[in-house]
């Protein structure tokens, strides 16, 4: 298991305290995600973190869902400057509401509509991730929603109900929601709650599906990469070593690498236009942390990607990806920065 530890310095402390913290009431509505946006002339990890700030508010106050791209991995990634937040609070508030209805059997809330299967299911993997990263065990919430999802789960190991729109990376097979779930189980490692019946039939069939069905596309590696930092039984050792090779192939000479390269046939535009061959900062920050997380330690390919990654970073402190979907909101461009906040985190 790899663990890191990261350290606010005297001079990150001070530049956050010259700022009130982030709000859902102060929060500024971000401008849209384009190409266009200016770069800032010098990198900022205290503004990048900002940014995830104002648009996980921003989305939670307008779509009232926690998605993959906006604030599901915004609970990942913020967690990385600091859980105490007053935004990555709210937003954990928000995610446990968000399930309490549908999976707390003793609550006298009245039941919404159940949301689809994915929106559960990556709902109650990340809050899980973000509670041992904050309290350091699964709350009661979390665990109610895990026996809610195992009961959802197919024999096959999937959660066979999960949206398949060709909207890759999140939404285009059944692969990410069971790796995702794998992961928060791996980050959950030592809590109680995994020794629980459901917990460990669920697990076994988790380790089958995957087993049935080994990563075919470099995303879906990486995300087994990233599950390498925290379990030992779903990939030999010369199989992430494989994995870790070929991720490393697909890095281009400025350091960086392209999205719709870590894809597969499944990843299909609307638009009827072509994927973009550019050098983009969700796959770049994604690749640098699941390298780094699998074991890749103090290589100058990763130096190097860190690099290209911060002279990309936005005047308003994110990061810019054009969607392999379509050229409208750009919403990966928000995932692209809660992986650059994982990717760029100071070392101590």
């Amino acid at each position: 298991m790899i663990r890191f530890l990261f350290l606010l310095t005297p001079l990150t402390v001070a530049l956050w305290a010259a700022e009130p913290a982030v709000t859902l009431e102060n929060h500024i509505p971000p401008e849209a995600n384009t190409a266009t946006e200016s770069l800032r002339k010098e990198f900022s990890y205290e503004s990048a973190a900002r940014a995830a700030d104002h648009a996980a508010m921003d989305w939670q106050e307008s779509h009232s869902c926690i998605t993959c791209h906006t604030n599901g991995f915004y609970l990942v990634g913020r967690a990385a400057p600091g859980t105490r937040a007053p935004a990555y609070l709210e937003t954990r508030k928000f995610a446990r509401g968000f399930l309490a209805p549908h999976v707390d059997p003793d609550g006298s809330k009245p039941k919404r509509r159940t949301p689809g299967t994915e929106a559960m299911v990556a709902t109650t993997a990340f809050l899980a991730i973000s509670d041992m990263k904050t309290d350091g065990k699964l709350a009661k919430t979390t665990r109610q929603a895990l026996d809610y999802i195992w009961g959802q789960q197919a024999e096959s190991g999937a959660w066979e109900r999960w949206a398949k729109c060709n909207w890759g990376p999140y939404e285009s097979d059944d692969h990410f929601g069971v790796s995702l779930v794998a992961l928060a189980m791996g980050v959950a490692n030592g809590d109680e709650y995994l020794e629980s019946p459901a917990a460990r039939e669920g697990n076994r069939r988790l380790k089958k599906f995957l087993r049935e069905h080994p990563p075919v596309s470099l995303h879906q590696k990486g995300m087994l990469l990233w599950i390498a930092g925290y379990r030992d039984d779903l990939a030999a050792r010369k199989t992430v070593q494989q994995w870790q090779k070929e991720l490393f192939a697909a890095q281009k000479e400025n350091g960086a690498w392209v999205l719709p390269e870590l894809g597969d046939q499944h990843w299909k535009r609307s638009d009827g236009k072509k994927q973009s061959a550019e050098t983009d900062a969700y796959a770049t920050a994604f690749a640098i942390h699941v390298l780094a997380q699998s074991g890749v330690d103090d290589d100058p390919r990763l130096t190097k990607a860190r690099q290209w990654l911060k002279s990309q970073q936005r005047a308003s402190g994110r990061w810019y990806t054009r969607s392999p979907r379509r050229d409208n909101k750009h919403y990966i461009s928000n995932a692209a920065t809660s992986f650059a906040l994982l990717a760029l985190q100071p070392q101590e």
